[in-house]
């Protein structure tokens, strides 16, 4: 098939990168468009004719055939400014971010992924649901900004974001991470503000990274030391954290591939805890970033490249 592959991203996603030189090496036409470098193109769609026409930064083209499109920047604006947005701010990420969702009008082009299946996919609490519909053991949950009656509270709990928070205070830049609390702390903190995911604690777990693109699914297990991490790993130094390819029990990977049909997903970073050889599902990331992971025997971007240029 013939035609032009567009990549929706961004000057800081440098696993697009990888996949970037892997198509060069297919010669795939492609064309990569960061959101931070929209306003300083020239771009036209017709939406009839289903044409794109952009032009600046050394870049004249004009695409009549969409091949493949890998939208991998869902979310145009995640972060609350140090000061306020001027109006002509305001305009321009709202009406931007409504741009990068009229490119659906390629309808006919291979995503990954199809724009409302990735906002849908990005809910905690619809994939959730989802997970356990299709054979997934999930964790107690509940969602909201109060639990003072709720029995979720009688274990010990984790707590994390309903999304993926990133602030911006001053110079600083604040991300949140999953924590563990007592459910003392929810009962006297202030927590009207705004809502949380509060969930039953697994103990001696293990973090599994289950990496899907399509049908071909790589696991690996987060370590350090050999051994299960039991805080969000993500705080552990990287020179400390061991990724280890596993194979999935049989009932899982059909799970895996059920989950994502039902979601309408091509490419989903899925996470698990294993822990006395139950597997637990947590989240789904569709967007979510894998260039850690990759190397000689875990080549993810020859597979995403292969899917993006067939």
């Amino acid at each position: 098939m013939s035609g032009t592959c567009l990549i929706v991203s961004s000057i800081y996603d440098f696993s697009v990168d990888l996949v970037v030189q892997e198509l060069e090496k297919r010669n795939v036409d492609y064309l990569r468009i960061n959101k931070e470098n929209l306003s300083q193109y020239e771009i036209n769609i017709n939406p009839v004719k289903k044409e794109f026409h952009i032009s600046g930064e050394g870049v004249d083209r004009k695409i009549t055939k969409v091949k493949s499109i890998w939208f991998r920047q869902a979310v145009f604006l995640r972060n609350t400014p140090a000061k306020a947005l001027s109006l002509e701010e305001q305009l321009s990420r709202s009406q931007w971010s409504a741009f990068l969702r009229s490119l659906m009008l390629f309808e006919d082009s291979y995503w990954m992924n199809w724009p409302a299946s990735t906002y849908a996919a990005e809910s905690k609490p619809y994939q959730l649901m989802i997970a356990s519909e299709v054979g997934f053991k999930v964790p107690a949950t509940e969602v909201g900004n109060s639990f003072k009656n709720s029995k979720i509270l009688d274990t010990k709990i984790i707590v994390k974001s309903l999304d993926t928070v990133l602030l911006r205070d001053g110079d600083d830049c604040l991300f949140t991470y999953t924590s563990n609390v007592e459910a003392s702390e929810l009962i006297k903190g202030h927590i009207n503000s705004a809502p949380l995911i509060v969930q039953h604690y697994v103990n001696q777990k293990t973090d599994i990274r289950v990496t899907v693109i399509e049908n071909d699914i790589f696991a690996v297990k987060i370590t350090t030391n050999g051994a299960g991490i039991d805080d969000d790993w993500r705080l552990t130094k990287r020179e400390r954290i061991e990724y280890t390819d596993i194979p999935l029990p049989d009932e899982l990977l059909k799970s895996c591939k059920l989950f994502m049909k039902r979601l309408n997903l091509n490419f989903g970073a899925i996470d698990f805890i294993e822990s006395n050889g139950e597997y637990y599902f947590i989240e789904i990331n569709p967007t979510g970033e894998w260039g850690w992971l990759s190397n000689e025997k875990r080549a993810i971007e020859k597979y995403i490249a292969d899917a993006l240029s067939r």
